[in-house]
């Protein structure tokens, strides 16, 4: 992993454990959980969040998180963050690993990991099936959204892409989120009861989206 990311992986889980033990001091702060379309900007919109709210934000981070308490390399605990393998993939990649760990044991550390922040509250958490872990009483439960053509461009900046490429890479994201999520969880994420909150970032400024956020947060958990 690159040092980059794991100093900043390292950087969000001693904040937040600075936040969350002062939070238990006081009253227990809820957290934010985003499901979100690939590419629709949550990222952003969930970092720009946490340094408003002075929260602690799990995006990759629980990749990182999932693979030290598990003793695996990051590698093979990335190699089953939020996907299904097909049977050719298990067969293939379970003959050849030294190291195994499936779809079960990364829901199971998944389910450890995102309950542990939902205890402590103050954290921003994207993705992952965050909405359908944490209780509604624990969470404020976002699904942020954005037109198909807004997605594309995103991705294409982000991943420095030629358009025939990012088509074929936003298809495949797209069918990887909704098979975790049915697979696991049993629902259409796209289901607009199942949250509290649905932000189109194709139409909403970030900077408005943010204030709608934490307005939002602040309306559903009152102090």
């Amino acid at each position: 992993m690159p040092r980059s990311v794991e100093a900043l992986a390292d950087h969000q889980m001693r904040r937040w454990s600075v936040i969350g033990r002062a939070s238990a001091q006081a009253s227990l702060r809820p957290c934010l959980a985003i499901s979100r379309f690939p590419g629709s900007g949550a990222t952003e919109l969930g970092r720009r969040a946490a340094e408003r709210l002075g929260y602690g934000f799990f995006d990759i981070e629980i990749v990182d998180w999932i693979a030290r308490n598990a003793g695996l390399s990051r590698a093979l605990v990335a190699g089953v963050d939020e996907h299904i393998r097909t049977g050719i993939e298990r067969f293939v990649e379970d003959a050849l690993a030294r190291e195994h760990f499936s779809e079960s044991d990364y829901l199971r550390h998944l389910t450890r990991v995102i309950s542990t922040l939902g205890e402590r509250g103050s954290a921003v958490i994207i993705g992952r099936g965050s909405p359908f872990l944490l209780p509604p009483e624990r969470a404020l439960r976002v699904l942020v959204v954005a037109p198909r053509a807004v997605r594309l461009e995103n991705l294409a900046k982000q991943l420095s892409l030629r358009p025939a490429e990012v088509e074929t890479v936003l298809d495949a994201e797209d069918a990887k989120r909704m098979t975790f999520l049915r697979h696991h969880f049993a629902r259409n994420p796209d289901v607009g009861t199942y949250y509290d909150l649905t932000l189109n970032l194709g139409t909403l400024p970030m900077d408005a989206a943010c204030e709608i956020l934490v307005r939002a947060l602040e309306a559903r958990f009152p102090r």
